[in-house]
């Protein structure tokens, strides 16, 4: 269930918000019309406080300011262009061009995998000239990640092709990396320069920071200061030296660790990554830099095994058809634009992150250096206070919204190389697929993609809010050692889940019950889940104790024994929420019935389905009447032909406390 603009409000008089596509970088984004030019354009909110801060400074004004500076860049072929910038109940909007089919970095590394080195230099040549394009104006991101660089298909349609940067020089305060006096760390680690940290101001080497961190990710698949906690992804950005990345060709994997220097007076330079990214890009083309992506869609690089990458046994570069032993190259298996077969060993393979990643020459292009002595201190008092705090965002770059647990986004992440000694937990605890980092707990909602067929397998699955947006499921509870006599054991797990889910089931029509266990291997892996589907059709919400008296319910989310309260609206449909059945009430849901045959819901009496199959035990010489309630036309239409039955007062008079029971 996508989230409705309420009462489609019109912004500075001409932008009319659809819906909500999403949450981030300082406030939510809408699908809005223009009503000037009836064009749908993106219109996000900068959510900045309407008080002045401690320091006295006005950050709405300063919303404005940074936003301004933003529509400077609007004809960047590799910056989400921007149209206008308002203001709108004293807050500043920014109005943007709409893209749909755009997809994240971060969610296409999700989706496929770390990519290949030659199209992540392709992005990172686009990024960077973005990035530099706004330092000349004097103009800093602050807040580079793969969730800020976009994926979108050229003016034809094809996927992937245009690459841009957005949240342009409108990251405010939320996202600006600061110790406290207190000692505590406010922004979001792992990709925020480790001079900002120490309480530095953002500079243009610290986008730069942040770029090498985000194509590290996107040529690995983890970030390098990534940790299963806050402290440990601190102090990792602080003090450690990350591994050169295993996957990347040569010229990109320099790039990579130029950019990655703690100290940015050792940090490269913008032209000389230009330079570098250039090469790693015709390394695999043969031909001019472009920042189109071709051949991306649908490819994906898969991992290494342990002990080597792309290395044969007399530690040459394999030219054979597995594209995992051909990491050298930077591409999959198959012929690049020049035509030439990408599989086959090169220069860059042999000179680069082929056949000199075993050897002592690799480790030279780390860049140990020699920490400043305010980050050591830094170091110290964040070791010492043994507290961090997180203000407006949480400290994984999740994309979308980072306001909630439920609303994180839950993204895949290998473990680090070089883990904290407090991490007893992969970076994806149910497996890279599911893509979940967290582990879930009861009353979490989720969306899930079966790559095996429904209900098959495992899922790709996201948190997603119970109320808002329509779940496909809901953990019902969590097994974990103590629920079973041997926790590892899948078939014990699933008798445990079928054992504490089987009363909501009973209410339910057509559940899908499904267990969601650890992946094998963790010294502290979390919980199973215990998940409830419905096979035809999205809960619409909550189930069970997750709902609360007075919310808003859907027919799906209605089971036997329920009692809820219906109001009549202007169309004729009815707002069912949830009752107490100790208290009045209009209805008490007795059970379901069958819909049979294949016509549309309007062509089945349903009415009369209920009164033959309860009305005689709890309507018959009652002054009571059956009463019919279908879901939704798609769900109709999709298998869920099932029909909620209740039984009400023939007077339309509320139902007096208390269960009924049927007459036999």
């Amino acid at each position: 269930m996508t989230l409705v603009a309420q009462k489609e409000r019109v912004v500075a008089g001409r932008y009319r918000l659809r819906q909500r596509l999403g949450s981030g970088g300082g406030g939510d984004v809408w699908l809005a019309e223009d009503e000037a030019l009836r064009v749908q354009v993106a219109v996000k909110e900068i959510d900045v406080p309407r008080e002045p801060d401690t320091a006295g400074h006005d950050l709405a004004a300063r919303g404005r300011k940074e936003a301004l500076k933003a529509a400077q860049l609007r004809e960047h072929p590799n910056v989400i262009t921007v149209y206008d910038v308002v203001e709108d109940d004293d807050r500043p909007w920014i109005v943007m061009e709409y893209l749909p089919g755009t997809q994240d970095l971060r969610a296409l590394v999700t989706e496929r995998g770390p990519l290949p080195s030659g199209a992540v230099a392709r992005i990172g040549v686009a990024a960077l000239d973005a990035l530099c394009a706004g330092h000349r104006l004097g103009i800093i991101h602050r807040d580079v990640k793969p969730s800020n660089i976009l994926l979108a298909p050229d003016r034809s349609g094809a996927a992937d092709r245009r690459i841009l940067l957005t949240d342009y020089g409108i990251s405010l305060w939320p996202r600006e990396t600061r110790v406290t006096q207190s000692g505590m760390v406010v922004g979001t680690p792992g990709f925020v320069a480790p001079e900002q940290l120490s309480g530095g101001k953002a500079t243009a080497a610290t986008d730069l920071f942040s770029l090498g961190v985000t194509l590290y990710f996107a040529v690995e698949g983890t970030a390098p200061f990534e940790r299963d906690t806050l402290d440990a992804s601190l102090m990792a950005a602080l003090t450690t030296d990350p591994e050169v990345p295993q996957r990347a060709s040569d010229p990109l994997s320099r790039v990579v660790m130029g950019l990655l220097a703690k100290d940015p007076a050792q940090r490269m330079q913008a032209d000389q990554a230009h330079e570098l990214l250039a090469e790693a890009t015709e390394a695999t083309t043969g031909g001019a830099v472009s920042a189109t992506l071709p051949g991306l869609s649908g490819t994906r690089v898969p991992a290494a095994a342990p002990g080597g990458v792309g290395l044969a046994a007399s530690g040459s570069v394999s030219a054979g058809p597995n594209p995992g032993l051909v990491q050298g190259s930077g591409e999959p298996t198959g012929s690049d634009r020049s035509g030439e077969p990408v599989g086959s060993a090169t220069a860059t393979d042999s000179g680069g992150a082929g056949a000199a990643r075993d050897t002592p020459a690799s480790s030279a292009r780390r860049l140990p250096g020699r920490l400043p002595l305010a980050l050591l201190t830094l170091a110290a008092v964040l070791v010492g206070s043994g507290g961090f705090a997180l203000g407006a965002v949480t400290y994984h770059d999740g994309g979308g919204t980072a306001r909630s647990p439920e609303r994180r986004a839950n993204v895949a992440a290998t473990p680090s190389p070089h883990p904290s000694p407090t991490v007893t937990r992969s970076a994806y605890p149910y497996g890279r697929q599911v893509g979940l980092r967290d582990g879930l707990t009861p009353g979490q909602c989720i969306d899930a993609d079966w790559k095996d067929g429904k209900y098959k397998g495992r899922p790709s699955m996201k948190l997603v809010d119970c109320h808002d947006d329509d779940p496909d499921g809901q953990v019902i509870a969590t097994v974990g050692a103590e629920g079973t006599a041997s926790a590892s054991e899948t078939e014990a797990v699933r008798s445990e889940c079928t054992r504490r889910t089987a009363e909501l089931q009973q209410t339910m029509a057509d559940p899908v019950p499904y267990v969601l266990t650890p992946e094998p291997g963790q010294s502290k892996p979390p919980a199973s889940a215990c998940l409830l589907f419905l096979k035809n059709a999205t809960l619409g919400g909550p189930l069970g104790a997750y709902r609360k008296l007075g919310d808003e319910v859907y027919v799906t989310q209605l089971g036997t024994g329920d009692c809820f309260d219906a109001q009549e609206d202007e169309d004729g449909s009815y707002t069912k929420t949830l009752a107490s059945c100790d208290e009045p009430h209009h209805a008490q849901v007795v059970g379901w019935a069958w819909a049979s045959g294949d016509g549309s819901a309007d062509s089945v009496d349903t009415s009369n389905l209920c009164d033959e199959k309860y009305g005689v035990n709890w309507a018959r010489g009652k002054g009571h009447e059956m009463w019919a309630w279908t879901s939704t036309d798609s769900d109709w239409e999709t298998g869920f032909r099932y029909v909620l039955c209740s039984v009400s007062r023939e007077d339309e008079k509320k139902l007096p406390g208390g269960a009924l029971k049927p007459a036999y």
